[in-house]
C-alpha cells in the first residue's frame, strides 16, 4: 500500500532511517559571508605631477613623494587629456634618493620598476610612455629608498598637451590614525 506523505514527515522518516548523517542538514542554515575589502581607505594618494599644459619640449619636473613605510610599493599612474592640437612624445623618468629635497637623485634601474606588462621585454619607462589623448600608463617602483620623483621628458610636440600623474601608495601595515 502506498501512503501520501507530507514533506515534514518524509524528512522525520529519513532522520530516523539514516539519523546523524540527514539531520544537521536540515536543521542548520548555513549562512556564508562574503570578506569585504576597502581600497579607498587602503591606498595613500598623492600627486606626482600637477596637470600640466605642455606646450615645448622640455623636461617636466613632477613632485617629490615619500615611499619611506611604504614596503608594498608604489605606483604611479600618467593620464593624458585632450591634445589642443598637439600631440608629441612624453617619455617617463623616475629617480629616487634618501634625501627629502633629492639632492641625491639617481635614475632608478628597471630591475626596481614594474611596467605595465611584466612579462615584456620593453623597459618599464617605455611601457609608460605617453603618446595619445586619453592615455593613461601606470609604472610601479619597488625601492628601498625614502624618496622618489617622476618627470615627463617631452619631445616632437606640437600643439597643446595636458599631463598629470598620481602616486598611490599602499602600506604593507596600515599606520593608525588619530582623528
Amino acid at each position: 500500500m502506498l501512503k501520501t506523505l507530507k514533506l515534514s514527515s518524509f524528512i522525520n522518516y529519513l532522520t530516523n532511517l539514516f539519523g546523524a548523517l540527514i539531520s544537521p542538514c536540515y536543521q542548520f542554515k548555513i549562512k556564508i559571508k562574503m570578506a569585504t575589502r576597502d581600497i579607498t581607505t587602503s591606498f595613500k594618494k598623492e600627486i606626482a605631477l600637477n596637470l600640466q599644459d605642455i606646450t615645448t619640449n622640455t623636461t617636466t619636473i613632477g613632485n617629490i613623494f615619500n615611499m619611506k613605510d611604504f614596503d608594498g610599493g608604489v605606483n604611479v599612474t600618467f593620464f593624458s587629456g585632450v591634445h589642443g592640437g598637439g600631440g608629441g612624445l612624453f617619455d617617463i623618468l623616475v629617480e629616487h634618493g634618501d634625501d627629502s629635497g633629492l639632492s641625491d637623485a639617481a635614475a632608478v634601474p628597471d630591475s626596481e620598476l614594474l611596467g605595465q606588462d611584466p612579462i615584456s621585454s620593453t623597459a618599464p619607462e617605455a611601457q609608460a610612455q605617453i603618446s595619445a589623448a586619453n592615455e593613461i600608463k601606470k609604472i610601479g617602483i619597488v625601492s628601498a629608498k625614502a624618496f622618489g620623483r617622476v618627470s615627463i621628458v617631452s619631445s616632437s610636440v606640437a600643439g597643446s598637451n595636458n599631463l598629470g600623474a598620481i602616486v598611490s601608495k599602499r602600506p604593507e601595515i596600515m599606520p593608525a590614525e588619530v582623528v
